[in-house]
């Protein structure tokens, strides 16, 4: 257990190292060349630092899910090539043409970071059986930048508590989105034992920022990030991020998730959009139609709760 003391110097490293990432970017950019990516220099440069706290301890290590063509996890692996870096993503996302893990390896290579270790695998199945990856050790920096729904951001907080640093600092990228900060927001509230020291936004997502203003944020922590600590002692006050002030959005979940087509919400979404844009409507249902598959075929229209060939009564097996 970290004593008190030690824990009001961890809390001045974090803020210290956040007020200098802010102010002047990366330690050093030792993969300028060979990598790029849509992490605010800021951030990269507030991870960087936090992992110079813990270099030269054999005990832990630096963690993040979505790895995608490797910016932080290989920034942070070269600049401190004895520290061991894991890096969680199965590139089911933002991977059209399923060419990140080839890029991700290729950067290896090109950069030595032997230190650097792909765990290929779904981040909650990984987080679930953390110890057969990373051994013993503990985390001690977290970087969340995954899946931005409200469920897996949620979960990769749940589910990293136990293997996290007593003095553990966790940085969650593109806070900009409103269920990461519900999610944030939600286990801070039901976990007062850890507690937000910084947040940072941009005014928009990157993709719709004017070219000024984006070159501004690229500087800084581009499409925001939170930073939590563990704070046992309650020394810190509370801090929350903001929420939307109505929760609409997530009971619309509910709505689409029992609904026959849920899979298909986001092309519906779009269609509609382009319907509304003046496109031709009977064209765009056609469209529509080509995306129903046979594994609607079976579903109601609504209430569909895939509960058919669960148990009907099923008890622990403890004597």
């Amino acid at each position: 257990m970290v004593s008190m003391a030690a824990s009001e110097a961890f809390f001045r490293h974090v803020i210290q190292a956040l007020h200098e990432a802010g102010d002047t970017g990366l330690l050093s950019d030792k993969g300028k060349g060979v990598l790029d990516g849509l992490s605010g220099r800021a951030t990269v440069g507030a991870l960087q630092r936090f992992v110079r706290w813990f270099a030269g301890r054999e005990d832990v290590c630096y963690l993040e899910i979505g790895v995608f063509q490797g910016l932080s996890l290989l920034t942070v692996a070269i600049e401190f090539p004895d520290f061991p870096c894991f890096g969680i993503d199965n590139f089911s996302i933002l991977d059209p043409r399923g060419e990140n893990l080839g890029i991700v390896q290729e950067r290896v290579r090109k950069l030595g970071a032997r230190n650097a270790h792909l765990i290929n695998h779904d981040f909650e199945v990984s987080l679930e059986n953390l110890p057969d990856f990373i051994g013993d050790k503990k985390v001690g920096v977290f970087f969340i930048d995954g899946a931005h729904d409200y469920r897996s951001q949620l979960m990769a907080l749940l589910l990293i508590k136990p293997h996290l640093a007593d003095d553990a600092v966790i940085v969650i990228d593109d806070a900009n989105y409103p269920d990461v900060r519900q999610s944030t927001r939600d286990f801070l509230l039901s976990h007062p034992d850890f507690k937000m020291v910084f947040e940072a936004y941009s005014p928009g997502h990157p993709a719709n920022l004017d070219k000024d203003v984006l070159a501004y944020h690229e500087d800084r922590f581009l499409n925001g990030i939170n930073v939590l600590v563990r704070d046992v002692d309650g020394i810190l006050p509370v801090m929350l991020p903001d929420s939307l002030p109505s929760r609409s959005l997530y009971v619309n979940e509910w709505l689409i998730h029992r609904h026959r087509l849920a899979e298909l919400a986001p092309q519906t979404l779009d269609l509609v959009e382009r319907q509304l844009s003046g496109e031709d409507g009977a064209a765009l249902t056609a469209e529509f139609r080509q995306l129903i598959s046979d594994q609607f075929k079976g579903r109601y229209k609504d209430r569909n709760v895939y509960s058919d060939g669960l148990s009907e009564g099923r008890f622990i097996d403890w004597e």
